[in-house]
C-alpha cells in the first residue's frame, strides 16, 4: 500500500544546491560522474540526469540554487505550499463553526481547485472528479493539525451563532442596498412516489388509498424573495439523463436536471444557480442576496465562479436552522397526491405526475401573506436580529393568514431552507479557498 509505505533510502533527500555543486564538479572540473556523485553522496545515474537537466548558464555561473525541480517528490505536488495552507486554512475554519467536512468532501473540493488553478494532476483524479485517497494520507501527514475523527455530538444551541449571522447579513444589506425583490431563500425539499395517506376523520382504524409501490425520489427546489414572489422550481429527476420532457404539468418556467439518486449534487447545484440567474434577472449591476442552506452540494467552485460573474451574494444559515415554505409545501403536496389517487382508482404515482402534483400545490403554500411573514419572524426582512431569541423558533415561524380569507392554510410558513456552507460567496477567475470558498459565515 502506498499509504503505509516506508522509505528504504534517502536518494530524494539531496538539497538543489548540493546537487548543482555536484553537476559543476562534472561539468565545470571535469570530475567524473562517478567519482562526483561518491564525493557529495549522489546516486551516480542520478547525477548523470541532472548534468544534462540543469541549464548550461546556470552551472558556469553562479547560481546557487537550479531552475529545475530536484527530487521527484517536489515535482509530483499538485498544490504549492501557499495553496495547500489555503486548503487547511479552509478545513480548520469549517471545523471551527461545527461545519467538519469529510475526507470525501475535501478529496472533491481538492480536485475542484486543481481543476479551477488549470494545475497537472494525476490521472485519476481526473477520472474519479477528486483526489486520491494516498493524497489525502499524505496531506494529513504534512498537516499534523489536522485528523480524522468521529464528531463530538453538540446541542444547536451551542453551534448557532445568531449574533454572526446577522452580523453578516447587516453588512451585505449595507453594502448593496437589497430591496425586498432582491433578497432570495432557496429551499430544496424530496418529493416521492410512496405515498403516506393524509389524516382522515371517522371510526377507529379507517383505511385509506395509499401508493402500492416505494417510488423514487424526486427533489425539487424553489426560492421565495421577501416580497412574496416564487420563481418555478426547480426538478432533480432519479435518472442518468434528464429529458424536458420529464417537465410535463410542471409550473411554467421550471427546469431540470437529473441525478441516479434523485438528490442534488455540485452539478445539479451549478445547473439551479443557472435558472436562478434566468429567473431573477440578476447581474454584478444589479445583485441578489440568495440564503441557502448548509450542505455538500453548495461546496462547488463552479457554482460559486458562476454566482460571482453573476451578482449572486450568497449567504446561508447553521444547520438545522431551516425556514421556507418547506413544512406546508409537503402537506400540499402530499393533500394533492390524496386527491390525484382518489381520482385515478388503481394507478400509481411515478416521477413523471410529480411536476403537475408540485404545480398544484405550490401556489397553495407560497402565498405572498406567507412568505413575507416567515421573512419577518426570521428578522431577515425587515431586519431585526431580535426577532427570535432562541434558536429553535427559527423552524417554528407562524402562518399569516390565507390571502383568500380561508383559514385552511398549512401550518407553518418556511421561507428559510436548511443551511449550506455559510458566508458570502466570492468568485475570481481562478479561485482561491480563501476569497472563493469563504461561505461559512455562521462561526
Amino acid at each position: 500500500m502506498v499509504r503505509t509505505y516506508k522509505r528504504k533510502t534517502n536518494r530524494a533527500s539531496t538539497p538543489p544546491e548540493t546537487m548543482l555543486k555536484a553537476v559543476r564538479q562534472v561539468l565545470v572540473f571535469k570530475k567524473t560522474i562517478r567519482g562526483a556523485a561518491e564525493e557529495f553522496g549522489i546516486n551516480y545515474r542520478t547525477l548523470a540526469r541532472y548534468c544534462t537537466k540543469i541549464p548550461r548558464e546556470e552551472v558556469e555561473g553562479s547560481a546557487e540554487h537550479p531552475s529545475c525541480t530536484v527530487g521527484f517528490i517536489g515535482a509530483r505536488q499538485v498544490f504549492s505550499a501557499e495553496l495547500e495552507a489555503e486548503l487547511v486554512s479552509y478545513v480548520l475554519m469549517a471545523s471551527d463553526v461545527y461545519h467538519t467536512l469529510p475526507p470525501k468532501a475535501i478529496r472533491k473540493l481538492s480536485y475542484q481547485l486543481a481543476k479551477g488553478q488549470s494545475l497537472p494532476m494525476p490521472p485519476s483524479w481526473r477520472e474519479n472528479k477528486q483526489a486520491s485517497a494516498d493524497w489525502f494520507a499524505a496531506f494529513l501527514k504534512r498537516h499534523p493539525l489536522l485528523s480524522v475523527r468521529t464528531p463530538e455530538p453538540a446541542s444547536l444551541a451551542s453551534v448557532f451563532n445568531k449574533d454572526m449571522f446577522y452580523v453578516k447579513l447587516k453588512a451585505l444589506m449595507e453594502q448593496h442596498s437589497f430591496k425586498p425583490e432582491d433578497i432570495w431563500i432557496m429551499d430544496e425539499t424530496g418529493v416521492t412516489t410512496a405515498q403516506r395517506p393524509d389524516r382522515v376523520v371517522g371510526r377507529k382504524q379507517m383505511g385509506s388509498l395509499a401508493s402500492p409501490d416505494r417510488g423514487p425520489l424526486v427533489s425539487v427546489s424553489c426560492a421565495v424573495s421577501a416580497s412574496g414572489a416564487v420563481i418555478p422550481p426547480y426538478f432533480v429527476f432519479p435518472r442518468v439523463q434528464f429529458r424536458e420532457h420529464f417537465l410535463t404539468g410542471a409550473p411554467t418556467g421550471s427546469s431540470g436536471g437529473a441525478h441516479i439518486g434523485g438528490w442534488m449534487r455540485e452539478e445539479q447545484f451549478a445547473d439551479f444557480l443557472r435558472h436562478f440567474v434566468r429567473q431573477t434577472q440578476c447581474s454584478p449591476h444589479r445583485p441578489c442576496l440568495l440564503l441557502l442552506d448548509i450542505h455538500v452540494s453548495h461546496l462547488s467552485i463552479d457554482g460559486l465562479n458562476f454566482a460571482k460573474a453573476n451578482g449572486v451574494m450568497a449567504l446561508s444559515f447553521p444547520s438545522h436552522l431551516e425556514r421556507s415554505v418547506c413544512g406546508p409545501w409537503k402537506k400540499c403536496i402530499n393533500a394533492a397526491i390524496d386527491s390525484w389517487m382518489l381520482g385515478s382508482p388503481g394507478r400509481s404515482v411515478t416521477i413523471h405526475h410529480i411536476p403537475g402534483i408540485v404545480a398544484t400545490a405550490l401556489p397553495q403554500a407560497a402565498t405572498p401573506d406567507n412568505i413575507t411573514a416567515g421573512f419577518k419572524a426570521c428578522g431577515i426582512f425587515p431586519l431585526n436580529p431580535n426577532a427570535s431569541d432562541q434558536p429553535g423558533l427559527i423552524t417554528d415561524c407562524p402562518v399569516a393568514p390565507a390571502s383568500n380569507g380561508s383559514d385552511s392554510t398549512p401550518d407553518a410558513p418556511d421561507p428559510l431552507c436548511p443551511p449550506s456552507d455559510p458566508s458570502t460567496a466570492h468568485c475570481d477567475p481562478k479561485p482561491t479557498l480563501e476569497t472563493d470558498l469563504d461561505w461559512l459565515a455562521c462561526d
